[in-house]
C-alpha cells in the first residue's frame, strides 16, 4: 500500500512493531504485523491475516492458559466467536439471558460450573472447526484448574506471533 486511504498521502510499513490488537475487546498484543503508517496524517493500520483462526488461538488460549475465573471481555469474546447471540449461550448453558448479560457487564461473576461449561462449549467448538476431535488435552483444561479460583483485577496480555494460527497444525487435520 503506497498511499493512505484517509488523505492520499505516503504510508511507510513498519513490521518489527508490536500491534496493540484492541478490536478485539481483549489486552491481545501481537508481534510481527506489518502496520502502514501516513507520514501525513498519522492515520495507522495493520494487516492482519486470517482472523477468524487469530480469534480461535485467542479463545484457546484464554481457555487453557487463564487459570482465574473467566472476566466479563473474556466471556463476551469467547461468546461472539462461538457465533452466538447472548441469548443462544443463555439457553446453551442453562442460563437465563440477563444473567449473561450481568457476566458480560460485571454485574454478576460467572461462578466456577459455568466457567467450566464455557470453556468446554469453546473448545469443542474449536475442535470442530479444526476438524479435530476433543483430545485428552481438552480435557487437561479442567483438571489443571485450581478448585477454588479467584477474579483477576487486570487480565494479563497475550502476545501472539503470526505463525500460531498461520501455520497449518498437522495433528489438526482430518486424515
Amino acid at each position: 500500500m503506497d498511499k493512505c486511504y484517509a488523505c492520499g498521502g505516503t504510508v511507510r510499513v513498519v513490521k518489527d512493531k508490536p500491534y496493540h490488537y484492541i478490536e478485539s475487546g481483549l489486552p491481545i498484543v501481537l508481534h510481527g504485523i506489518p502496520q502502514y503508517i501516513c507520514e501525513e496524517c498519522g492515520e495507522s493500520y495493520a494487516a492482519i491475516p486470517d482472523t477468524m483462526k487469530l480469534h480461535r488461538l485467542i479463545g484457546k488460549s484464554i481457555c487453557k492458559k487463564r487459570k482465574a475465573i473467566l472476566k466479563a471481555d473474556e466471556i463476551k469474546f469467547l461468546r461472539k466467536n462461538l457465533q452466538m447471540k447472548a441469548k443462544e449461550l443463555a439457553d446453551t448453558m442453562g442460563v437465563t439471558p440477563s444473567t449473561v448479560s450481568r457476566w458480560e457487564n460485571e454485574k454478576k461473576d460467572i461462578g466456577e460450573a459455568h466457567d467450566r461449561l464455557l470453556r468446554l462449549l469453546y473448545m469443542t467448538f474449536v475442535s470442530e472447526h479444526d476438524h479435530s476431535a476433543v483430545r485428552e488435552g481438552t480435557m487437561d483444561i479442567f483438571r489443571d484448574l485450581p478448585k477454588k479460583r479467584k477474579k483477576i483485577k487486570e487480565p494479563r496480555e497475550i502476545e501472539l506471533n503470526p505463525q500460531e494460527w498461520l501455520t497449518p497444525c498437522i495433528e489438526c487435520c482430518p486424515a
